[in-house]
This record gives structure tokens, sequence and C-alpha cells, in this order.
């Protein structure tokens, strides 16, 4: 069993930084337009990937007239190319427009990227494991519109398509038995329900976000196969001592004929950190993770954290004996008055010791 999932991860966060913030005004005025660019160089190495390097421009920006709450733009490109030839390229837009009444987010994605899988169920055994490499474009496109105080209503669509190019003899995958073992074309549309009362969308030290997805999976839609994918996620923030303390309950739900790929995971960079990523799977998943994070000096800030997890084929199977726990600790670097931060995160479970970088908050 590999003892981590990133060995080493490294930014350079003194990159190239370009910022407009527009002519002095009086406080009468309008406020007027501000933009930032930033690029950061990445680096990291991982057993399954050896070294990876790459680039992360973001660009924030805030609309001529914004006020102090104003929620900014957000995009960012990322390409990362590894010694393995392996690629990992995205482009994401969050996009907040007339002061906070309206949210676009969209990403669109091109990996060729190894991954790992145990079977299906919440006692896979570790020496089910075996490895695959995937080729896939994601396609996420989401919108909501503010019908109350701090309460939005929207929709949501998702395309994957996925091809696996390679798999071990002899195993799970190899045998073609498993819905997704040869690729997948997954096209979704569903409703989307939010309530967002965080002070800050990156960093979040007070308030709520909860959200609720319903996503039909469907052929007349572009789908090889039907089935049906709802999500609850509920989150809350507050200040505790001299730092933040953040909780999050996840709870995931699958029907119909759901690919490998789309079924309820445990494990990765943002659920359950001290698992790999989708160790365990399977069509129901209920996850609780708390985390809290506290200033340390300057820009640099410190983080503990811990969650519990479990997957199962219907509800009535959960049982409290059989959650997975994780914890860990970390460090997180603010690198903007934005609020956004890169972290890099060590967390352990009965599978071993893992690391962890992100560009973003776990949740």
């Amino acid at each position: 069993m590999k003892t981590t999932l990133l060995a080493f991860a490294f930014t350079c966060l003194s990159g190239l930084a370009l910022a407009q913030t527009g002519p002095e005004t009086s406080p009468d005025s309008v406020a007027p337009a501000s933009k930032r660019l930033t690029v950061y160089p990445v680096a990291f190495y991982t057993p399954e990937t050896q070294i990876g390097v790459g680039i992360k421009p973001i660009y924030v920006r805030k609309s001529e007239g914004h006020r102090p709450t104003d929620r900014p733009m957000l995009f960012s490109p990322m390409a990362v190319y590894t010694t393995r030839k392996q690629i990992l390229t995205s482009f994401t837009a969050d996009v907040w427009r007339k002061h906070n009444a309206e949210h676009l987010y969209g990403l669109v994605e091109y990996n060729d990227y190894p991954y790992f899988f145990f079977g299906i169920g919440n006692d896979s055994p570790d020496h089910a494991e075996e490895a695959y490499t995937s080729r896939t474009v994601n396609v996420i496109a989401q919108y909501e519109h503010q019908v109350f105080r701090k309460v939005y209503l929207g929709g949501r669509y998702e395309f994957k398509h996925e091809t696996i190019p390679k798999v071990e003899a002899g195993r799970q995958l190899a045998g073609k038995t498993i819905l997704g073992s040869e690729g997948t074309r997954s096209s979704g549309l569903g409703p989307v329900f939010m309530v967002d009362s965080r002070d800050n969308v990156f960093t979040p030290s007070r308030g709520s976000f909860h959200q609720f997805s319903a996503l039909f999976f469907h052929k007349f839609l572009g789908s090889e196969t039907n089935f049906n994918r709802y999500k609850l996620d509920l989150r809350n923030y507050r200040r505790l001592g001299p730092g933040v303390f953040a909780v999050q309950g996840l709870f995931s739900f699958v029907t119909g004929d759901a690919p490998f790929q789309f079924l309820s995971p445990l494990g990765g960079v943002y659920v359950m950190r001290g698992l790999l990523e989708g160790r365990f799977r399977d069509e129901d998943a209920a996850v609780v993770q708390a985390d809290y994070r506290f200033p340390l000096f300057w820009r640099i800030g410190g983080a503990v954290f811990g969650g519990a997890g479990q997957v199962s084929q219907r509800i009535p199977d959960f049982r409290l004996n059989k959650f997975h726990l994780t914890g860990g600790t970390g460090l997180r670097y603010k690198l903007n008055n934005e609020g956004m931060v890169v972290r890099g995160d060590v967390a352990f479970s009965d599978q071993g010791m893992y690391l962890y970088f992100a560009f973003s908050e776990a949740f």
C-alpha cells in the first residue's frame, strides 16, 4: 500500500502580479473597477506521476460601482505536465454579478492521469487495489439567482467523457463487468437550491452554506446509461478563539445504472483527507468533517481537522460502527486580499499517511 498520495508539493508565491484599481475617488463617488492578475508556478511530486510542473494564473476582478460586500469574479486556467507524460489542464470561472444576486460557475478540464480502484463497498479490501489510467474531459456549468435574501435557485449541468486506455491485467476493471470499466459518457442536468450567508466565499469566518442538487443523467441528454445523483452539502462557520471552526455534513445518493466514476466516493483532497481519492465508493455516502483554522503569523495560518465517512448500497445499511475516521493538520498561505489560500495538509487514517496540496480550503 502506498504511503503517500502527494509526497511533496510546492508553489512559488512570489509570482507575477498586475493590479489596477483605478483613479483616486472621493468617499461619495462610485467605486472604480479593480482587477488583479497573479501567475503562480506549481511543482509537485507523487509516486504515480513522479515530478509535475505547471502554471496557474489567477485573475480576480470587481466591477465599477461594486460594494464592499460584493463577491469578486474569478478566472483561473491551469496546466501541469509530468515526467511520465501525464497532463492536467483546467479553466475555472466563478462569477458573482448584480451585488451577489447572480452566480455563475463554470469548469472545463482535460486530464490524463492515474487513479486507483479498490472495488465497490464500504469494506473493499486493500489487496483489491489496482491502478488505471484515465483520459477525461469534464464540463460543469451552474447558475443561481437570488430569490430571497441569501436564498438562491438555479440549475447545474455536468458532462463527462472518459476513456480508460490502461488497466492492470487480470483485475476487476480488466474483466469489464463493472459499469464504467471501459470508460463513460455521461450528461446530466438538474436543479440547485442554495442558502449562502458566508462572509467570504474563499475563507469564511462566519455564516452558513447549504446546497441541494439533483442531477438527472439520461440517454436523451447524451448519456450512455440512465441514473440520478442527489447531493446535500451543509456547512457552518463560526469564530472560536483566535480562529474559525468549520463543520460540514455531506450526503450523496445515486440511483439507476451509474458508472463507478459517479458512485458516491470517500477520499481525496476535499472529502475525507487521509484516504486515497475514491478509496471507498458505493451508491450512497455520508460524511462529517470539521476544521479548526487559525492564524500563525504574517500570511501564514494553520489548521487541524478530522472526518468520519461511510458508503453503502442502501440507506438502511449504514451502521454507526462502520464509519472510516481520518484526521490531520496543515498550513495555509493567504494569496490575496480576497481571502484565497494555498494549503498543504498531512492526513492520517488506518490506510496510512497522505499529503495534499490545493489552491482552496477543503470546504
